[in-house]
């Protein structure tokens, strides 16, 4: 990220905030890693799937009321109360681990997660400018992946220290991050009637399902492909984060394995800004379908490699779904002319993207003790495969004089995208 005299301003007047972002999702992953080892302790494997899943359908469910809460009684206050209810769901684990504290941790974290993700949002988008706003949500990414990637990191110290001892420190990094939410700056009122991104993603528009389908329909196939793609890649994600923590609790595999988790984000971090004037610059159908074969072809293989060369393909996979995510949205920003449906489009693929994260595991949960870890990814990335081959089929019959492999690249002027 290139710095600049407003992007300085950005960092240190909410460094406060950003910290926050950081150490929230740092111990927030750390729980969240935890969750299949931890459950695999205390009940069958295929169990811990289904409650986990429930978690995610539950946060799922709840996300409606949750953007008009945020809404109505401000960001700063209820990211707040997110911040207890997590503490709240460590303080379960300072019990013995059991059953019931498994599962009373498990859902009592789903409301930890449930104001965060679009709580933030709307609390950057609110306090940036037309100018800013794309500023404001690459500070936001980048906080929020150092925070994933020093998790990922630690997972395998957390494995071997007591339960305890990981209950108190996810209480007390919580704890930091409420102290420096305190010091950040306060709302300035709510985002529903601002238009600062082509796409904001920070808001669930609640709206009819005559008209979800019916824009979905004009933006295609771009928007179907978001979803499908959003759908796909979020239950191979899912099955990733539930099936590496098992190895390594189980020893199954060497404990760097744990950077694994980290290594999507970290490719992230180091490539984002260039697939972005990448994508600028080609042709947007070449890059989606190069995207999801790259993505698909990384995930497939990701799973017979439980070694260094997981994280090489781990990073390809990362940068193919990257790819995919940035094509697609600035297709769909062409497609969208007025740029009336995008909150309600970004809406409906973080619901897609929710439930993979519920589908994601209970496959992972029975997939597991059927036919062992190595497998389970390689489904996952089939479902990424499926995608694919969905988007050649519709990239066939839509755009039939359309040659992926052999034809010319066409430029495109270059413009300034939002990383969504």
């Amino acid at each position: 990220m290139k710095f600049t005299t407003s992007k300085c301003r950005v960092l240190i007047k909410f460094l406060p905030f950003w910290l926050f972002v950081c150490l929230f999702e740092l111990a927030g992953c750390i729980h969240y890693d935890l969750m299949s080892p931890y459950g695999a302790r205390v009940m069958p494997v295929w169990i811990v799937g289904i409650v986990m899943s429930i978690a995610s359908l539950l946060q799922a469910v709840l996300e409606v009321p949750a953007g008009i809460l945020l809404d109505r009684y401000g960001y700063k206050r209820l990211l707040k109360v997110t911040i207890i209810a997590f503490i709240a769901s460590a303080v379960c684990l300072l019990w013995s681990l059991n059953v019931w504290t498994y599962l009373l941790t498990s859902v009592v974290s789903c409301f930890g997660w449930l104001f965060f993700a679009p709580g933030v949002n709307a609390y950057t988008i609110s306090h940036s400018s037309k100018n800013t706003a794309g500023t404001f949500i690459s500070f936001r990414d980048v906080f929020r992946s150092i925070g994933v990637v020093i998790s990922s990191m630690l997972l395998a110290f957390s494995l071997i220290v007591p339960v305890r001892a990981v209950a108190t420190a996810v209480i007390t990094i919580m704890l930091i991050s409420l102290l420096l939410l305190s010091f950040s700056p306060y709302d300035v009122g709510s985002v529903n009637n601002e238009k600062k991104l082509k796409s904001q993603n920070y808001y669930i528009k609640r709206q009819y399902i005559h008209r979800v389908v019916k824009s979905i329909k004009k933006l295609n196939p771009a928007a179907v492909m978001l979803l499908i793609s959003g759908l796909c890649s979020s239950i191979f994600y899912a099955l990733i984060w539930f099936v590496v923590p098992l190895l390594i609790a189980n020893h199954a595999v060497a404990g760097y394995m744990s950077w694994s988790l980290g290594i999507f984000d970290l490719a992230i971090i180091l490539v984002g800004s260039i697939l972005g004037k990448i994508a600028d610059y080609f042709n947007k159908e070449k890059l989606v379908f190069w995207g999801l074969l790259i993505f698909s072809i990384a995930g497939i293989f990701i799973g017979f490699n439980l070694n260094l060369i997981f994280l090489l393909f781990g990073f390809l996979a990362a940068v193919g779904d990257e790819m995919t995510k940035i094509a697609l949205w600035i297709w769909l920003n062409d497609l969208e002319k007025n740029h009336d449906d995008d909150g309600l489009i970004s809406g409906v693929v973080q619901l897609f993207e929710q439930l993979g994260w519920v589908i994601g595991p209970v496959v992972g949960g029975f997939l597991y003790t059927s036919i062992g870890a190595k497998y389970t990814i390689m489904i996952g990335g089939i479902f990424i495969l499926i995608s694919w081959l969905f988007y050649c089929f519709r990239v066939n019959k839509k755009y039939k004089k359309v040659d992926l492999l052999y034809s010319s690249i066409d430029k495109m002027p270059m413009r300034v995208r939002s990383k969504h």
